[in-house]
């Protein structure tokens, strides 16, 4: 019996990813090109893909509870086709559970033969031990939460003595659910309502996003290139908190806009139809190709007031002293508001992140050389994480008294089929 076409190609891409640390989104974009899957293929394929890295820590432990062998210790492949399979026996109630053991034994037995009898040994007891996992996984504390919602620990801890138990709790559970898909309604070309009848008029469900003023979230899973209206620009995918933090800004026609750490574009092509494309717009990202993906969007859109340039937003620009009206600081984080569509970052280890905000700091404070007297400056992150955000605005304020808050910094939770976790603080230069 052949192997399913889905469970090859998650197979070999999960075990290339874990031994590179590569992206998952980027690993999606490369296979739909790599391999010629069906539609339901593609969608199996995706669902190991995310599920796997999504589960991995709740997988790994059980499968600790049902072999003696180190679990860190085995043959990446091996692990691999152990996840696939387990991760399916447990999570996928649709997949009937032998052919997921029976596809992953003939994996492993292409890769590492002579492990064929333990893979389906393991399976084969976890089907068996099914009904015992709840036990398995009724576990105290920020230890259980996390091996139970398939987190890390030091990162579900900080999020309960931040924010309370039961809302790390609700963080969790919200991140594990589907990623909802939020498109931009490009303002320049068509509004909010008559973009919202073409997707009506395709039969694609939708709402209106509560949390900005232009954006529409698809209540379907689809490919942004299958939206109505996509390759005329009529819109492009943003999520309603990344809108939120855009609209923020304030800017207006005519006025003076640097970006900072702007790719892939998002919040740059918002804040230049915010400005009804007048006036200038710089989008600032530290990568060539980064930048090539700004262009390529705003041509797309027919945005024109944007110039996209390579520099490093950590250091100051000597020209653009005083000269920008609006100040966009959407810094490179942790990411922990956007883990259910970037489930890597699940796996990243905690003093990987110590350094975030010395970085998030300097280039706050580049950003704000930039900024004329009574310009306003958005400081904003993607990550739930009070040291990367109120903390690293309030060491920047305590040091810049020509700065002040105009409200109190909102953060925005992860919420289901919604939006992504945020968080924004808008400062001004006083006159």
């Amino acid at each position: 019996m052949s192997v399913s076409p889905a469970r090859r190609a998650a197979f070999r891409e999960l075990t290339e990813l874990f031994r590179s640390d590569r992206f998952a989104n980027l690993t999606l974009d490369s296979a739909e090109k790599k391999y010629d899957l069906t539609a339901r293929d593609k969608s199996l394929f995706t669902r190991l893909l995310f599920g796997v890295i999504e589960r991995k820590i709740t997988v790994d432990y059980l499968l600790s509870r049902f072999t003696d062998k180190p679990v860190n210790r085995l043959d990446p492949a091996v692990l691999v086709a152990l996840e696939m399979g387990l991760y399916q026996i447990l999570y996928l109630e649709r997949i009937p559970e032998s052919a997921a053991v029976n596809d992953c034994v003939s994996l492993v037995k292409e890769r590492a033969p002579y492990s064929a009898g333990f893979v389906n040994a393991v399976l084969r007891r976890a089907i068996r031990e099914k009904a015992s996992v709840p036990g398995m996984l009724d576990l105290p504390g920020s230890k259980g939460m996390a091996i139970r919602e398939g987190y890390p620990r030091y990162l579900v801890s900080a999020w309960a003595e931040q924010y309370g138990r039961d809302k790390a709790q609700e963080i969790c559970r919200a991140q594990n659910a589907p990623a909802a898909l939020t498109v931009r309604v490009n303002t320049l070309k068509i509004s909010r309502g008559d973009y919202a009848d073409l997707l009506a008029a395709d039969g694609i469900p939708f709402h209106v996003s509560a949390l900005c003023e232009n954006g529409l979230t698809l209540e379907t899973s689809l490919f942004p290139g299958e939206l109505p209206g996509w390759s005329e620009g009529l819109v492009f995918v943003q999520d309603a908190a990344a809108q939120f933090a855009a609209e923020q800004l304030g800017a207006k026609p005519g006025e003076t806009v640097l970006d900072l750490c702007a790719a892939p574009g998002g919040k740059s092509f918002s804040v230049a139809m915010d400005m009804e494309d007048r006036g200038t717009l710089l989008a600032l990202d530290l990568y060539p190709k980064r930048v090539d993906l700004i262009r390529q969007g705003a041509q797309r859109l027919g945005i024109r007031c944007i110039t996209a340039e390579t520099g490093d937003a950590a250091q100051v620009m000597p020209d653009w002293i005083g000269k920008a009206d609006r100040v966009l600081c959407d810094v490179p984080c942790s990411g922990s508001g956007v883990i259910a569509k970037k489930p890597d970052i699940r796996l990243k280890k905690k003093e990987e992140l110590a350094s975030l905000p010395v970085l998030q700091l300097s280039i706050l404070e580049a950003g704000s050389c930039a900024l004329r007297p009574g310009g306003r400056l958005v400081y904003a992150t993607c990550t739930l994480n009070r040291r990367e955000n109120e903390d690293v605005t309030a060491a920047f304020l305590a040091s810049h008294p020509a700065f002040h808050r105009t409200g109190e910094p909102v953060t925005i939770f992860p919420k289901a089929g919604e939006n992504d976790g945020f968080f924004v603080d808008v400062l001004e230069r006083d006159l």
